[in-house]
């Protein structure tokens, strides 16, 4: 496998840290798993900011991971903003040594692939698969008191909560209200799972969906939820009609379904483990080895009851693999009715062209950093900073926006979102 170039480098940043990729590849390769990890610290790089989903996942392996690896490393966690930034980041900037393990969401990173989005240049088809969890089919949720608005459209829309746009409960939603009259809202630039969850109990949503039994017992139970389909069957929520069922006679023949199952494809893969292109064999299956026998230790198992739930599952390395190929695979017709459908609910428009990017200096910064101000060919900007959909780095490294300061000079680019012009890119220093 060869190792690729970041495009976005200098030749000869990118050529000099291939070389030494490829040179630490070489080292490792023949190394006794024992003799290479003892003393060695793997850092697990979770693909999203702590809270959600992703992360609750990624660290609840990480925390049992250490002890079933030759030689006992210690462990880190560590949290990449976006799923696209860690994406690009594990396959270009990341050394192929078997010390750094990437945890993704299927949906927010396999999505943008399956899309053809410029901003996500990396290709999981050819990163190492450790293996992956998969919570369970998700369920959409609704607030009782809300669902009488569900089929009424002079009524006030349900807010629906959105991470990513990318996951299954998006695609249910979309589709929900384009062939079953769902009248509906899309709340967009949560971060995480968590943030879901807290801006339903501020009632700024009523409707989202999780496929975590813990989480659909306690808004089921607890917080006035009832649930209105799920993906697939559930043997732990018996009585739910799948949305193939719900739709019935209406269900879209043609693209129409195809672009359904190409959206929801991603999230057939729900968090799954990965290593950069060309991490040596042997160091590949060790991790692989490690992370079967985390998963199925009795510690493990009595955690991820109690945080996951029972209806969690663990898939192989070989599993996880086909999923992800079949999920970026997506014909041009379901594309085109994607792009449609996003169009028409407002959700983000898919970018396939990189925006190109303009050197700028930072006047004003608001909010910390949630609104920045320049001048760009004598004409004054003022760009909302999305703290889910906007690259923000400083200094080459990824940031929060609150780390933007006025005075700073960045690379930008930006589209329209609504009425508001979004940031896509500020890359500072």
């Amino acid at each position: 496998m060869m190792w690729h170039k970041d495009k976005t480098a200098g030749p000869g940043r990118a050529l000099g840290f291939a070389m030494a990729c490829l040179g630490a590849a070489a080292a490792v390769s023949g190394a006794r798993a024992a003799d290479y990890y003892d003393g060695k610290t793997l850092t697990v790089m979770i693909a999203s900011k702590p809270g959600g989903g992703t992360d609750t996942t990624g660290r609840l392996v990480a925390r049992f991971w250490g002890t079933h690896i030759p030689g006992k490393p210690s462990v880190i966690v560590r949290n990449k903003p976006l799923q696209v930034l860690a994406g690009n980041d594990l396959h270009f900037n990341t050394r192929p040594d078997g010390l750094t393990v990437g945890v993704f969401a299927g949906g927010g990173s396999l999505g943008p692939v399956a899309r053809k989005s410029k901003s996500a240049r990396y290709d999981p088809t050819e990163w190492g698969i450790v293996g992956s969890i998969d919570r369970g089919p998700s369920i959409q949720i609704i607030r009782k008191s809300a669902l009488a608005r569900m089929n009424d459209p002079k009524a006030e829309p349900i807010a629906m909560g959105s991470v990513s746009t990318d996951r299954t409960q998006d695609a249910i939603a979309v589709f929900g209200a384009e062939y079953l009259g769902w009248n509906l809202k899309f709340v967009l630039g949560y971060p995480n799972s968590n943030a879901i969850y807290l801006a339903y109990g501020r009632g700024e949503i009523d409707m989202f969906g999780s496929g975590t039994t813990e989480i659909l017992n306690r808004f089921l139970k607890q917080e006035g939820a009832v649930a209105v389909v799920a993906q697939s069957p559930r043997p732990d929520f018996p009585g739910i009609k799948t949305f193939d069922q719900l739709l019935g006679a209406k269900k879209p023949k043609g693209d129409g379904w195809r672009a359904f199952q190409a959206w929801t494809g991603p999230s057939a893969v729900d968090k799954y483990f990965a290593l950069s292109p060309a991490t040596p064999k042997n160091l590949t299956e060790v991790l692989r080895a490690s992370f079967k026998a985390t998963t199925a230790s009795k510690d493990f198992d009595k955690e991820a009851n109690n945080i996951l739930g029972g209806g969690y599952a663990v898939l192989s390395s070989v599993e996880t693999a086909d999923l992800i190929a079949s999920a970026v695979r997506v014909s041009a017709g379901a594309l085109k009715e994607i792009d449609r459908l996003r169009a028409k609910y407002g959700l983000p428009k898919v970018v396939r062209e990189a925006s190109p990017l303009v050197r700028v200096k930072l006047s004003e910064v608001k909010r910390e950093g949630r609104r920045v101000i320049f001048t760009s060919e004598g004409e004054k900007m003022e760009l909302s900073v999305s703290g889910s959909r906007s690259e923000v780095m400083v200094g080459g490294k990824p940031a929060s926006r609150s780390a933007l300061k006025a005075g700073m000079s960045c690379d930008a680019s930006w589209a329209k979102n609504g009425s508001r012009t979004e940031a896509r890119k500020l890359h500072c220093n």
